[in-house]
């Protein structure tokens, strides 16, 4: 995402006014600025390589500070320039698999592209060669590859290793541009951290190599050139050791592996180890089913629909583990949904503490969302309100509260703070006297509890 500027030795240099330092302080941020947007899910943008030779207008100077000021008026100081250290290398090394080496630009800068104005989709027509099944059948390739040790951490769909929807970049442009991305994060023995995928279509061909951008290249048996690069940043003495495998391969495909010891969803805690090695990054993007142009095996499905937190209630009980959502998808495989099964219970968008499944619809059912959360408090009677709030609200015998909203949701909120929430995706038919009587077994449900 960055290419690394040309150091001489590891001694930290504030920014200061230096016009060299200034440009690399923007590109780091700004690339990180990518990575956190696409971690999440959505592109927004890309980073791009600006020309030699900064034609832009340098800024106005600023005017100086009035010496007759009120006296309750006082100049905020500009934040401090962080210290920024990266790892040193030779420029003038060769690089093992490169014929020739690149000398890293001194006047390159980064800009973030427009934004586009399209939506994410699995069947857009301007990337004819993905699908849903594509991206399920290249995540389940992702998941075979991780070492028999890693395992990914138990998170909703958009932070689990599994591709998402492209986001075409630029809708106006003659060759698409967009990148489908995987992103979550890994437990691998002692080793903690966060792994980002991405594959696209490109015409283009392998990059040069570059001092400090890569520390070898590697040709694989079918023609794909793999670039791995292992390095690390500081920023204000925040260390960030990240790992790279990026392969072009002979049929068009672009498919980048990286891997750090960061953490969270703002990425800011450091676990000091990577939880893949190089070979493991070569080995995933090395795998054919990665390619754009590997057909994908008959019968498989889309990507898992995700689910959102409905409980209706704060979200910031315990976070959910996978031992708790596989425990009560047997609870769930015990209800009667008419032949209908939900999907196995995920972590709901948006909520760490929150599981959720849908219910599909059919046979003049409505799909249907439950919602299961944790370490929520027993909600208090409302005043009676039919207009902005047409629901009914009682205790039962064992405590529990049991509330209806709308006719088309039964919130039960348990004694030891569990909330369960069910919901119709629509409207129920008008010849259902009692809509909300089948939605309250499912919540009352014995043993559907955190």
């Amino acid at each position: 995402m960055y290419d690394m500027p040309d150091m001489k030795d590891k001694r930290a240099r504030p920014m200061g006014h230096d016009p060299a330092r200034a440009r690399a302080q923007r590109m780091w941020t700004l690339g990180l600025c990518a990575v956190s947007l696409s971690a999440v899910g959505v592109i927004i943008g890309v980073v791009l390589p600006w020309p030699d030779g900064d034609t832009t207008p340098a800024a106005a100077p600023e005017p100086p500070l009035s010496v007759a000021a009120p006296a309750s008026t006082s100049a905020v100081p500009a934040p401090a320039a962080p210290t920024i250290v990266e790892e040193p290398f030779d420029a003038k090394a060769p690089i093992p698999g490169c014929a020739t080496v690149e000398q890293p630009s001194t006047g390159e800068r980064f800009a973030i592209s427009r934004l586009s104005s399209g939506t994410p989709s699995y069947d857009n027509p301007r990337f004819p060669w993905f699908s849903g099944p594509k991206a399920t059948a290249m995540s389940n390739a992702v998941a075979e590859q991780l070492p028999p040790t890693a395992t990914v951490d138990f998170a909703n769909p958009d932070s689990s290793l599994v591709f998402g929807p492209i986001f075409d970049l630029d809708e106006s442009a003659p060759d698409p541009v967009g990148s489908t991305i995987a992103s979550g994060s890994v437990t691998n023995g002692d080793a903690h951290g966060s792994v980002f995928l991405t594959v696209q279509k490109t015409s283009a061909s392998a990059p040069p190599c570059v001092a400090g951008q890569l520390d070898a290249r590697r040709s694989l048996p079918d023609g794909t050139i793999v670039d791995v690069h292992d390095t690390w940043r500081e920023v204000d003495g925040v260390r960030t050791n990240t790992r790279s495998a990026d392969a072009t391969a002979t049929d068009g495909s672009r498919i980048t592996a990286n891997a750090s010891d960061t953490l969270g969803n703002t990425q800011q805690t450091r676990s000091s180890t990577v939880p893949l090695t190089i070979d493991d990054l070569v080995r995933i993007v090395g795998d054919p089913r990665l390619r754009v142009s590997t057909p994908v095996p008959p019968g498989t499905p889309p990507p898992a629909q995700g689910c959102s937190d409905r409980s209706f209630g704060t979200s910031n009980g315990p976070a959910v583990t996978r031992d708790q959502a596989r425990r009560l998808d047997t609870v769930l495989a015990t209800i009667d949904f008419g032949g209908r099964r939900p999907a196995p219970l995920q972590v709901a968008e948006g909520s760490s503490s929150t599981l959720c499944t849908i219910v599909p619809g059919g046979n003049g059912a409505p799909a249907r969302q439950i919602t299961i959360t944790g370490g929520q408090s027993l909600p208090p009677q409302p005043r009676p309100d039919p207009v902005s709030n047409p629901g009914t609200w009682r205790t039962l015998a064992d405590g529990s509260v049991v509330q209806t909203q709308n006719l088309d949701t039964v919130i039960v909120t348990r004694t030891n703070g569990t909330r369960v929430t069910v919901s119709n995706e629509r409207a129920p038919p008008a010849s259902l006297t009692s809509p909300t009587t089948e939605l309250e077994s499912i919540a009352l449900t014995p043993g559907l509890e955190l």
